[in-house]
């Protein structure tokens, strides 16, 4: 890779006409519609208006692709006004064919790109919002497919942590960038502990092909998460562990699929270890620039925009399924019991629910089961809107177009497919688990009804005996000769006594014929049995 010449410090960026037209632009005509972007933009500071990574790649026919990375905004400016001259006399204009990778949304890079390419600013502004933020302008709903640009979201785990005193954790943090991202994090005594996820987008946009076949194309990735993070409200810096401080509480499983789908290896065996891509899966610029620099592009492809990124698509194809396949495992791990704490088998899922830790009602359960159903509803729908955006047919759609030239690749059929059927997956598991808590409380619930009912009819037995008590009481009172220690004391009892038997023999009549005729059928079958061996018995005893 070729890195052109760097500078110390922070270059002083000056705007020339173009920029501030731009400027003006973003923050006149597309701060109603991208509010934030536009705040975001206005109030960075002088630093982190460079804070970010950008290369291009050149496509050249004939020759090697070549790869330049730029250390600040102003070598990229320089790189453009010198690339967008005339060429001289006499000398042949070479076809500009041109991917620039852009990490994070710096503003003198997105200025001096926007300015010079004519990248329309909802293009920036789009890739801005965090994509589990209530946001709707980050999709044109007049055009949700063109070749020319896409805008896809996925999801990424992190294995690490936060470093930062118990009582001061946060369930979310913002990352230390210019792009808005979130960073989710699990409470280590929460239900389910597992590593730290956010939400990602990967944007593209290419201008129209020329009439020599020239294209400006631009890639925007997020910047991974690197050594600190933002608190939540304050803003306040805090490290980030790249490592965990007990290994053991996560399961460490690698989920990343085959990114190569080869018939048979090459004839040299020096070039098997190469024919395997092996991305790194930690910083989406870094994988995309050093695939670039490390392979040529195909001839054939190279009037395709879009096919000179293929890469780029694949690679997050492999995270978003790396990452639905970490909540299919924690749908499974949830269900861990005492008896077996490391029980994962798909087969037996809620075979032991009586024994987990959801056979008890509890708030935090339930906002967990509630949260997931949603949180499945929405994976859907977002996986489904990055296939439209692709041009991708759903998969009660034919795909006429794939195979052919402008169509879309089967392997990009294939992986979001992949994709969208273990999410369905995974919303059959949720809505599974959310009927079973549900169901086996309701149970539970209806058991302690009837066992208080039971009590209570106890209760209602005793007063029921004593009412006929309190009447007696109540109407031989009204005469002094009845009163305890007069002689006509013992006609409360004479009267009294008849009347409990006769009320409790109507209470328990039925409950007492209902046991005679239990005792009477058993001793029935009792004396059949009997005949019945004796009937076999006899021929034996009269030999």
């Amino acid at each position: 890779m070729d890195h052109l010449s760097n500078t110390s410090g922070w270059p002083v960026h000056f705007i020339d006409n173009n920029e501030r037209e731009y400027m003006s632009l973003i923050q006149n005509q597309i701060r109603p519609l991208f509010p934030n972007f536009a705040g975001a933009l206005s109030k960075q500071t002088l630093a982190e208006r460079e804070i970010g990574r950008c290369a291009v790649v050149e496509f050249n026919e004939g020759f090697n692709q070549r790869t330049s990375s730029f250390a600040n905004s102003a070598e990229l400016r320089h790189y453009l006004l010198a690339t967008s001259s005339s060429p001289a006399i006499g000398c042949q204009k070479q076809i500009k064919r041109r991917l620039f990778v852009l990490e994070d949304l710096p503003r003198n890079y997105i200025l001096t790109l926007g300015s010079q390419l004519r990248i329309p600013p909802s293009f920036f502004a789009g890739h801005y919002d965090d994509p589990a933020s209530s946001t709707f302008n980050h999709r044109n709903p007049f055009e949700r497919h063109t070749k020319s640009q896409f805008r896809v979201r996925y999801g990424d785990s992190h294995r690490a942590e936060v470093d930062i005193p118990p009582h001061k954790r946060n369930s979310m943090y913002a990352f230390n960038t210019n792009v808005c991202r979130y960073l989710h994090a699990y409470d280590p005594k929460g239900l389910l502990y597992d590593e730290m996820r956010s939400h990602h987008i990967l944007s593209f946009w290419s201008s129209p092909l020329g009439m020599d076949g020239s294209w400006d194309a631009v890639l925007l990735v997020d910047p991974p998460l690197r050594g600190h993070a933002k608190c939540l409200p304050s803003m306040q810096l805090v490290p980030v562990r790249h490592e965990l401080r007990d290994e053991n509480s996560i399961p460490k499983v690698c989920l990343y699929p085959e990114m190569d789908s080869l018939q048979e290896l090459p004839e040299e065996v020096s070039e098997w270890a190469s024919a395997y891509e092996c991305p790194q899966y930690i910083s989406v610029f870094d994988d995309a620039v050093n695939d670039f620099a490390s392979r040529n592009q195909d001839v054939c492809e190279m009037d395709n925009p879009m096919a000179v990124v293929k890469f780029p698509r694949k690679l997050v194809i492999g995270i978003m399924l790396a990452f639905v396949r970490r909540r299919y495992l924690n749908l499974l791990r949830i269900q861990k019991t005492h008896v077996k704490p490391n029980q994962t088998f798909r087969h037996n899922y809620l075979s032991s629910f009586s024994e987990g830790a959801l056979s008890s009602w509890h708030d935090e359960f339930f906002d967990f089961i509630v949260g997931s159903c949603a949180a499945m509803k929405e994976l859907i729908r977002e996986m489904e809107e990055n296939m439209v955006s692709l041009g991708l047919p759903m998969k009660n759609e034919t795909a006429r177009n794939s195979g052919v030239a402008g169509g879309p690749p089967q392997w990009e059929i294939d992986g979001w497919r992949s994709v969208l059927d273990l999410v369905h997956v995974l919303d059959g598991l949720t809505n599974a688990l959310a009927t079973g808590y549900l169901q086996y409380i309701s149970i539970q619930e209806a058991r302690i009804s009837n066992g208080n009912a039971q009590s209570l009819s106890k209760i209602t037995v005793l007063t029921m005996l004593f009412i006929p008590l309190s009447t007696v009481a109540s109407i031989f009172s009204m005469s002094g000769d009845f009163l305890p220690g007069n002689p006509k004391a013992w006609v409360f009892w004479v009267v009294s006594v008849p009347v409990l038997m006769m009320l409790a023999y109507l209470y328990w009549r039925q409950e007492l014929v209902e046991a005679l005729m239990r005792k009477r059928q058993s001793l029935l079958l009792l004396l059949e049995r009997r005949e019945r061996k004796a009937e076999f018995l006899g021929p034996d005893n009269e030999r």
